[in-house]
């Protein structure tokens, strides 16, 4: 089990130049796919395609997940699709059996309960339809993937999908919170690639002082945690440290009164919304500039 670290960290960052803006009506440069992955798409569980995807891990050199492509998906698509990447926790992790990722309120399950995975950009008006990727590990007690994996997770689903660059968001609940840290602590060039990201009653980082990564490249971050969760303290905390050095986007938390371990039952569901947008409204203000 991870070791879960506590405190403020403050750290001084200078924002980079390829960073996160707030959406504008030109025309983004789609990832357009040209070489062949070997993706399984012949099975399907709760509406989303499995699929079998490569992790540059040892041990576990490929990885299982749930895979939502839009519907009427166009592979070329002049605008591409905004790419969803969604981690569970310890509870959608260490089972063989994808329909793990299905036992809670993930994206995944909402997606298999009937939604399609779309939202309307609060800023341009434009409906967005999402590609949703939901991997899993099967190693035994497992926390999932964390960023040496999602990188070339992510390198094998721009080869093979039509992805907006400037649109790649990630979440990540519980466990998976952990991963979601790791990606913007670990390697900064595959922190680098994401537009915005929600933390959901995320578990601590292995490297805080490197959360202002998120200041550093212009990351927008909606932190999701119940009050009650013993994980409540650290939102508290990674979200002052991001925003010691006044970001020009600031990480925004909400905190859900009373609520324990369970935020991503309000934050996944799209008819929940804070300032009257829903989470994957608020995802879709932000895109990746400079690219």
């Amino acid at each position: 089990m991870k070791t879960i670290p506590y405190g403020i960290v403050a750290a001084l960052c200078i924002i980079s130049i390829c960073g996160c803006t707030k959406e504008n009506l030109s025309s983004p440069t789609a990832a357009v796919s040209t070489s062949e992955v070997s993706l399984s798409k012949t099975k399907i569980v709760g509406r989303q395609q499995v699929i079998t995807i490569k992790t540059g891990d040892y041990y576990y050199p490929t990885s299982q997940a749930l895979l939502w492509l839009p519907k009427n998906y166009d592979k070329k698509s002049e605008w591409g699709y905004p790419l969803l990447i969604c981690l569970g926790g310890r509870g959608q992790n260490g089972s063989s059996d994808i329909r793990i990722l299905l036992n809670t309120e993930t994206v995944a399950k909402r997606i298999a309960d009937g939604w399609d995975a779309q939202a309307v950009n609060p800023v341009n008006g434009r409906n967005y339809k999402f590609i949703v990727f939901s991997p899993t590990k099967d190693e035994p007690h497992s926390w999932g993937w964390s960023a040496s994996a999602i990188k070339v997770m992510l390198s094998e689903l721009k080869k093979k999908y039509n992805i907006n660059n400037h649109r790649v968001y990630i979440t990540g609940l519980s466990a998976g919170g952990w991963g979601l840290w790791s990606c913007i602590t670990d390697d900064e060039s595959l922190c680098q690639q994401f537009a915005a990201i929600g933390p959901v009653s995320s578990a601590g980082a292995d490297h805080p002082d490197k959360i202002t990564n998120v200041d550093k490249y212009g990351i927008a971050c909606w932190n999701i945690c119940g009050t009650a969760d013993s994980f409540y303290g650290l939102a508290v905390n990674y979200t002052k440290t991001i925003n010691t050095n006044k970001p020009p986007i600031s990480a925004t938390l909400t905190g859900l009164d009373g609520v324990g371990h369970s935020a991503w039952v309000e934050a996944y569901n799209p008819n929940w919304t804070r300032n009257g947008i829903n989470f994957y409204q608020w995802l879709l203000q932000y895109r990746k500039s400079g690219q």
